[in-house]
């Protein structure tokens, strides 16, 4: 019911925009896919609104939420014809080959994961940061976008609250402004009873305002007084933003019903795909983004192991015969003996084998 009275307050734009607003109660990670393992993208702190897409969570638990203001995203620049600008900064550009967006975390050097797809023909926006160039023998240049609007992001749904609000009836101030002609009658009186009575005695998305709309529009085709019928057709208008609010509510509460049904097939699924998980992870001995750093080691070039929060996690001692510059900035498997290194102060892998985790595209 909470959700539904949400609805109902921002009815005039949230359910013309998909969206609904709510509240975050504890800090959060945003994540740019609906589990746990995804690429964090930025955090929410308590008290932050987020908008909720109602039926963008592919999976319970979770919330699809709009991109945060702080997020963004990589493309890499040759996909990109940048508009010019006279300060020689320019702000936007338009895509002119088909190209992969790659998630972006403001702590991490190096592009995230593949989060979606642009076409040829696309616009996007810059984001003042600067470029980023992966790879040592031919670096590819990356450049920050705000991420594409049909881009959604993710959230644990247990950290969002959603504001109590009543539901709107016929006594709130916008109604009470509509004056009356002197010549009302009971009849005039009966329905505005009737809408007060459904609007006020039930969930929004039980109202059914047919019959009451019915007997509005009969009252003012029958006013013969100008005021009297102006004042009728108020009222037509507010009945006619209720079952706007009343429709959008009955969509988003079948859609939640059927994620409920869909639960347990969910739970099923998603144990198999932690043993598969379970089972992957156990074949490497670590798993993360490789990138080129300066330690050194022995005379030899090490490379970092970035995490999914975009720091190090490790460093690679990768043997002659391995070639890792295919692999920078993908997530990748890794197997070989892991141990702490003092001089580094980190952990140290002799590194045996790389593997390509990503999905081929």
């Amino acid at each position: 019911m909470i959700l539904v009275h949400l609805l109902v307050l921002a009815a005039g734009v949230s359910a013309q925009a998909g969206t609904v607003e709510g509240r975050v109660t504890d800090r959060l990670e945003v994540l740019d896919a609906a589990r746990d393992s995804g690429y964090v993208v930025a955090t929410v702190e308590r008290g932050d609104s987020v908008r909720v897409r109602p039926a963008g969570a592919p999976k319970p638990g979770w919330l699809a939420i709009d991109p945060p203001a702080s997020a963004f995203c990589w493309v890499e620049e040759s996909a990109l014809e940048l508009d010019e600008a006279e300060d020689g900064a320019p702000l936007a550009a338009k895509v002119r080959a088909s190209t992969v967006v790659r998630s972006g975390n403001a702590r991490a050097k190096l592009p995230g994961p593949p989060c979606g797809k642009l076409e040829p023909g696309d616009r996007v926006r810059l984001v003042d940061r600067p470029a980023a160039e992966v790879g040592s023998r031919s670096p590819r240049r990356w450049r920050a976008i705000a991420p594409p609007s049909e881009l959604a992001f993710f959230v644990a749904a247990d950290g969002v609250a959603w504001d109590a609000a009543p539901p709107p009836s016929p006594t709130t101030p916008e109604v009470q402004r509509v004056a009356l002609a002197p010549g009302d009658d009971a009849e005039l009186r009966r329905v505005d009873g009737m809408l007060l009575a459904e609007t006020t005695g039930q969930p929004v998305e039980k109202w059914r305002l047919d019959a009451i709309r019915e007997a509005y529009q009969s009252l003012a085709d029958q006013a013969g007084d100008p005021e009297r019928r102006r004042a009728v057709e108020a009222r037509l208008a507010q009945v006619a933003q209720y079952e706007k609010a009343a429709k959008a509510a009955r969509s988003f509460v079948e859609a939640a019903s059927r994620s409920r049904d869909l639960d347990e097939d969910f739970a099923r699924l998603e144990r198999r795909l932690a043993d598969v998980e379970r089972e992957r992870s156990r074949a490497y001995d670590a798993v993360g983004f490789i990138q080129p750093s300066s330690r050194m080691l022995d005379g030899r070039k090490l490379f970092a192991l970035i995490g999914r929060e975009g720091t190090v996690v490790a460093y690679l001692d990768v043997p002659v015969g391995v070639d890792p510059a295919p692999l920078t900035a993908r997530r990748v498997g890794i197997r070989g003996q892991s141990r702490y290194n003092p001089d580094l102060k980190a952990r140290l892998i002799q590194v045996r084998d790389l593997t390509n985790l990503e999905p081929k595209r």
